[in-house]
């Protein structure tokens, strides 16, 4: 009897964790969901590696080599609420390349995006890359900070939004850039969103 009860018990407590991962947006498998260092560490059990004594993380990401996650979380609180990868692109005409395949996959995977930024289907896709080439040699010629890739998709779902966009940042190592993907979690932003607001 005591057995019986005792299973039902572990059944009912595995039940409601499974629930509750299941009402938040995910990263890599993980839900976005309770502290800094809970989190971190399984995003280590997953392969990635700390850098110093940061919340950032290298590892490899949807078949990209050297990602670096951000773990974005609530100071007054400590709980994260997203997740923040930065694939880099070292030629900077891959990046459009590659974020094009990357929204195609996640339009897979979530539906169409709700909000696609500078969609022009009226230019030819091979006049932009062109002309994005000569603007990348221009900017570096011009001044060292980064500038935002022209194009971006969001994505909604029930349980938070994904991002996807691109920056360019001239003085990188390799010098290009980087495609971002930035994963957020509904309720944990709502709740970072009101401690931000009651301290104001």
């Amino acid at each position: 009897m005591k057995t019986k009860l005792l299973l039902a018990t572990c059944l009912t407590i595995a039940a409601a964790f499974a629930a509750t991962a299941q009402n938040h947006q995910t990263f890599k498998g993980v839900p976005i969901d309770g502290k800094t260092s809970v989190f971190v560490n399984q995003l280590k059990q997953k392969g990635f590696q700390t850098v110093g004594k940061t919340d950032t993380l290298i590892g490899t990401f949807a078949g990209y080599n050297d990602c670096e996650v951000t773990v974005l979380s609530s100071a007054q609180t400590d709980n994260v609420y997203g997740a923040r990868v930065q694939i880099p692109m070292c030629a900077p005409l891959l990046i459009y390349t590659e974020y094009k395949k990357l929204q195609t996959a996640l339009t897979e995977k979530y539906g169409e995006p709700v909000k696609p930024q500078n969609e022009r289907p009226t230019k030819e896709e091979e006049d932009f890359v062109t002309a994005l080439g000569q603007l990348i040699v221009d900017v570096k010629e011009s001044f060292e900070e980064s500038f935002v890739f022209p194009y971006s998709s969001v994505y909604n779902t029930d349980r938070g939004s994904v991002t996807l966009n691109g920056s360019f940042f001239p003085a990188t190592k390799c010098g290009g850039g980087y495609i971002i993907i930035t994963y957020i979690d509904k309720a944990n932003n709502t709740v970072h969103q009101q401690s931000i607001y009651d301290d104001l």
